[in-house]
Parts: structure tokens; sequence; C-alpha cells
């Protein structure tokens, strides 16, 4: 049970977060047919974890990520995005690796900046998108101890 409510305490305060906030504000531009409605359940008043890690999971397959990038830089390489990913790790790991090397062209290209900081490790968030959010959790250290 601790863990339980570990999980949707590092589920809360990550979907809470200012990157997952500002990703949100693009919304109602990436087609939500396509992708669903991502914050519109966090904003309900009864918070329900099942619900959380459900959205969490949508969030972390890769594709709306992708779509929101697709936003900022509309022209990247050719790279098909895997929109049925369901629980396939490896399609989870490609449209994660579609992503990062998008981020490095749009950074390289358009901005002439060289990402130097190493960007998530999409093994990780592929096999295990939950683990992958320990990451900018603050209390990682207790959580994993508890996890593992």
């Amino acid at each position: 049970m601790k863990m339980d409510v570990d999980v949707t305490e590092m589920l809360e305060e990550f979907m809470g977060s200012a990157l997952v906030t500002w990703v949100h504000l693009f919304e109602g531009i990436v087609d939500e047919e396509e992708n669903g409605s991502l914050s519109q359940e966090y904003m309900e008043v009864n918070f329900n974890s099942q619900n959380a890690v459900r959205q969490y999971l949508k969030l972390t397959n890769g594709v709306y990520l992708n779509e929101v990038m697709r936003i900022i830089d509309p022209n990247p390489k050719a790279e098909q995005i895997y929109h049925n990913v369901g629980d396939d790790k490896i399609l989870r790991v490609q449209n994660f690796s579609i992503l990062n090397r998008h981020l490095r062209s749009y950074y390289q290209e358009n901005l002439q900046q060289l990402v130097l900081m190493p960007l998530p490790n999409v093994a990780v968030l592929g096999r295990d998108p939950l683990t992958g959010a320990v990451l900018s959790f603050e209390k990682r250290k207790t959580f994993l101890s508890n996890y593992y």
C-alpha cells in the first residue's frame, strides 16, 4: 500500500510540474481525436489514481510529445511516429528516439545551439515509463528503495 501512495504522489507531482503544464498548452492544437484529452481529467476535484496512471501512460507513449514537437518544428526528418503503441515497449522506445532526434535537430539547425546535456534515456522510458518519471521526483531515492 505504501508503494501505491508513493506512486500516486509521484504522479500528482509530475502531472502538476511546469513541463507537463506547458505541454498541455498545445492540447487544443494537437488533433484530440487521435490523441485524446490529457488535461481535462487532471483538473477534476476528485483525483483518481487509476485514471492518473492511464493518462500518464498516454502522455508517455511518445505520440503526443512528438505531435507537440511537430507543432514547434513542422519540418522534421521523415520519420514515422508509431500511434498504436499500446504496451509495446519497442514502439515506445522508437517514439522517444524520434523525439530525441527531432529535439537535437531543432536545436542545431534552427537555434544554432548544440545540446550538451544528456537527453532522457529512451530505453528506461520505453521499458518502464513510471520509473522514468522518478528522475523528476523529489523523493526518488526513497521511492526507488521501496519500489525495487
